[in-house]
């Protein structure tokens, strides 16, 4: 789990706060999987 967190701290390193890197957390490694706009 903590490599994970080190790859999505590197994929979210350009953005200016960190709730995109507890946003994208929170989707990987938390289960849930929202429906996309546009799939099925």
């Amino acid at each position: 789990m903590n490599t994970k967190i080190r790859l999505l701290n590197r994929i979210a390193f350009g953005f200016k706060s960190p709730d995109a890197l507890i946003a994208l957390a929170m989707l990987s490694l938390g289960g849930h999987k929202p429906v996309l706009p546009g799939r099925i």
